[in-house]
């Protein structure tokens, strides 16, 4: 078994301060290994002198006092250790990855805040985690929480309605939240409460019903998603058109494919602003595929006409290879 380095320490000190007052109780002292052995003990465990014979002289009285601070230093050190030692032990492994994962989202960037590990939630981070996004837990609920720390992923305790909770997982340097807890008035303040701390943020939401979604889109949500609605949605796809239903799925969703579709910002200074499609030629010079193109306040543009020039933060949809991807960020948002 291999004890915590500290506690290796604390025992060796204990030791040496043991052999090295009983060498010097039988020098200054003159008394056999026993004895001498016997005292330093007690002087350092503080059980008393009643065995003496008669009582100690200067040098005597001088060398317990270094063996007593010494022998007591060194005790207290190892029992300490010992005792942490043995919470650890008797708590378990959970108890240490939580300490490591504490750690871990102190220094966490660029990363996504699920809120809520439930089935919506755990989905979300095993999906962002596939594709390589970090991702920091918040939940409440025990066994939830227990579930998330077995998936090896950073977690914060707590209610993340509350804003020293959000700010404790990251809010700061994430790049965006989810906000799917069971309840969705829930949901309503943790987007409220992420856009009042940085409007920036981006926040996905989780609705139950359509009125619920209209009211996390006025709170500020930047998307809002309904499961019920978007899984009948999916199935009716499936029964009407089942090859296009399988085509989006695996565009989307298979983490084994090697396409993607990603969004990207028009940069101020991009040099695609005020040229079309036709005179930049992005196919032929990243590779990916522009398939749709939304300004602010307005509809989604799918295949958009060629002629009409981009603007500064138009909101440019690519489908490509992850290198495909990349090359189109840069010439699109390059200044």
């Amino acid at each position: 078994m291999n004890l915590p380095r500290n506690l290796q320490a604390g025992l060796i000190s204990l030791i040496l301060v043991i052999v090295i007052g009983t060498l010097g109780f039988m020098m200054v002292g003159d008394l056999n290994l026993s004895d001498a052995a016997y005292l330093t003990i007690v002087t350092i465990t503080t059980l008393g002198f009643a065995f003496l014979a008669e009582p100690l002289d200067g040098k005597e009285q001088l060398w317990l006092v270094i063996v007593l601070i010494a022998g007591m230093g060194a005790a207290i050190y190892t029992f300490t250790a010992f005792v942490e030692y043995g919470f650890e032990t008797v708590i378990g492994s959970d108890y240490r990855r939580l300490r490591r994962m504490r750690r871990e989202v102190r220094i966490i960037t660029d990363h996504v805040i699920v809120c809520g590990y439930g089935r919506v939630g755990s989905m979300a981070a095993a999906r962002l985690t596939a594709g390589g996004v970090p991702v920091v837990v918040i939940e409440s609920r025990p066994l939830p929480l227990q579930e998330a720390i077995d998936a090896g992923l950073p977690v914060v305790e707590g209610d993340a309605t509350r804003d020293e909770v959000l700010l404790e997982a990251g809010l700061a340097r994430a790049r965006s939240i989810i906000a799917s807890v069971e309840g969705s008035s829930d949901n309503l303040v943790i987007t409220l409460s992420a856009k009042a701390i940085r409007s920036d943020i981006s926040v996905t939401a989780r609705a139950i019903d359509a009125e619920t979604e209209k009211k996390l889109t006025l709170a500020g949500a930047d998307a809002v998603v309904t499961p019920e609605l978007v899984g009948g949605a999916r199935m009716a796809a499936l029964a009407t058109q089942p090859g296009l239903a399988e085509f989006i799925e695996t565009v989307v969703h298979d983490s084994a494919n090697e396409f993607r579709i990603k969004r990207f910002i028009v940069g101020d200074r991009s040099e695609v602003v005020g040229k079309s499609l036709t005179e930049l030629h992005l196919r032929r010079d990243s590779g990916a595929m522009v398939i749709g193109v939304t300004g602010e306040g307005e509809p989604m543009r799918i295949n958009p006409d060629p002629a009409q020039p981009f603007r500064a933060g138009d909101a440019v949809y690519g489908i490509g290879t992850e290198v495909q991807l990349d090359r189109l960020e840069h010439i699109l948002e390059a200044g």
